[in-house]
């Protein structure tokens, strides 16, 4: 009994170990395509913020915020829910069943939502081209979303360099396009069907390559739908709450206020959302091992939780520091001086990207905990802040008060979520590493905010960050090698399990 309880628990280990490993390679692999997605992101807003202008790219910007409202309504918690089932099972034909008739779930409902939201958007105070302009971009609403589901079969397989890969490709197609439309120098329409075309390159990729691993096909299961919504429902909630809330200032601020207004702002933004994508990737390679935790081993889960606590604080800070002291060359890098107004406001969003980092671990783990439903009450009460606050402060002080209410909203749901979590679970995180990382981005702060030189700014933040969390033993030398090989070492391991 002891020799195979023995044999039970190194095939775990091997296996951690192994999961790990490939965690590792996927996040690097990840992180290097974020960095030239959001590289490439900000060229095309650079593109689109100088030939359409403050009020055209309000124009634009408003398009994609609505539809984001009804795609978001649409996701109906099956992303999660797919990755969470799918962690679950090692059947093949089990999954192939799961994953097929929930993205035919998904295909049905976010055609039919789009479709509403396409006759409804002509009750909008909105000029025609802003109209016609939804129209055209509800197909790239549902070639999103259904990539948004298939991703799950590659977070399962952690073969995220080839999400990685069809992301480049789509975005390189996107730019190609909009290069050869200015020659030609077309309007506004012309450049939202750039990105449908961008996104169905992106669905094609996506789809073959989710082939490989699983042969999704339409699959029509009503008993499986009612059993999946039913299951989904709190996370779809919840996630509907949190995206809802994540794009409706902007569709507040483009029927409250001109569209010069939603323009400063979602130049503001655009840098916010080429951010947050990194905490999404690492948590999101995290999220099977959570899952299976959750279920296995509390103890797992709770070290696990805590090893990306404390990676996630150190990469939280170092880009909202960055960030904050850098928004003036950001903004007039991405729109020229035409929206050095939204420099101000990128400022106050960097103190929303340090708590979204927090809130997609939160988000996740509670998931995984399947809280859901006590955790649709926090998404429900913060979306109420968010929208009473934009009601009542976005007609006297515009965008500003719309980035505000992002940082209050975030303030209330993280905090409340990791509440929840250690009221569940009894999870303590290190309340020393945060302190000191606080500490550090104060410091550099301090240091470097009176500079006006933003390439000293901008090397003295990177070479003084890391070298000075390490002089305050935050973490040694052993412990940046258990972050890029997520193996065991002393330091920070001994400090995450303290």
């Amino acid at each position: 009994m002891i020799v195979i309880e023995l044999k039970d628990e190194m095939k775990w280990e091997y296996f951690k170990q192994g999961m790990l490993q490939k965690i590792s390679y996927n996040l690097g692999i990840a992180t290097l395509s974020r960095g030239i997605i959001g590289g490439l992101s900000l060229v095309v807003v650079g593109i689109l913020t100088r030939f359409l202008g403050p009020e055209g790219f309000g124009q634009y910007s408003a398009i994609f915020a609505y539809l984001f409202i009804f795609t978001a309504t649409a996701d109906l918690g099956l992303y999660t829910f797919m990755v969470r089932e799918i962690s679950r099972t090692s059947e093949p034909t089990e999954e192939r069943k799961i994953a097929s008739k929930i993205f035919t779930l998904r295909l049905l409902a976010v055609v039919s939502i789009i479709i509403l939201a396409d006759l409804l958007i002509f009750a909008f105070p909105y000029p025609l081209k802003v109209k016609l302009g939804v129209l055209i971009a509800s197909l790239f609403s549902i070639g999103a979303s259904l990539v948004q589901v298939l991703t799950g079969i590659f977070q399962k397989y952690l073969r995220i360099y080839l999400v990685s890969f069809s992301d480049i490709l789509a975005r390189l197609v996107q730019l190609g396009s909009l290069v050869i439309l200015i020659k030609f120098e077309t309007g506004l329409l012309w450049f939202v069907a750039v990105v449908v075309f961008s996104e169905a390159v992106h669905f094609g990729l996506i789809y073959g390559f989710s082939r490989r691993m699983v042969k999704v096909k339409p699959m029509i299961d009503f008993a499986y739908f009612h059993h999946a919504l039913k299951a989904a429902l709190p996370i779809a909630v919840s996630l509907v709450l949190v995206l809802i809330y994540f794009k409706l200032d902007t569709v507040m601020l483009s029927v409250m206020k001109p569209a010069r207004d939603v323009g400063i702002y979602s130049a503001a933004y655009k840098v916010l959302e080429a951010v947050i994508f990194l905490p999404a990737i690492y948590i999101g390679l995290v999220m099977p091992f959570l899952s299976r935790f959750a279920v296995k081993s509390r103890v797992e889960f709770a070290k696990t939780f805590r090893r990306a606590f404390n990676v996630i604080t150190i990469f939280a800070l170092y880009f909202s520091v960055y960030i904050f002291l850098m928004s003036d060359w950001i903004v007039k890098a991405i729109g020229g001086g035409a929206f050095l107004e939204a420099s101000p406001v990128l400022k106050i969003l960097s103190f929303a990207i340090f708590l979204i980092f927090f809130g997609n671990l939160g988000g996740n783990a509670i998931i995984a905990l399947n809280l859901q439903k006590k955790a649709m009450w926090i998404y429900l009460t913060g979306a109420v802040i968010n929208v009473g606050l934009n009601f009542l402060l976005i007609p006297k002080y515009t965008y500003f008060a719309a980035a505000s209410t992002t940082v209050i909203t975030e303030i209330f749901i993280t905090i409340t979520m990791f509440w929840l979590i250690r009221r569940s679970i009894k999870i303590a995180v290190s309340k020393t590493l945060f302190a000191k990382t606080i500490l550090v981005g104060a410091i550099i702060v301090a240091l470097m905010y009176p500079l006006t030189n933003n390439f000293v700014k901008a090397s003295m933040v990177s070479f003084l960050y890391f070298p000075l969390l390490l002089a305050l033993g935050v973490f040694t030398r052993a412990d940046l090698r258990e972050i890029l090989s997520l193996k065991k070492s002393p330091g920070l391991s001994e400090e995450i399990e303290s």
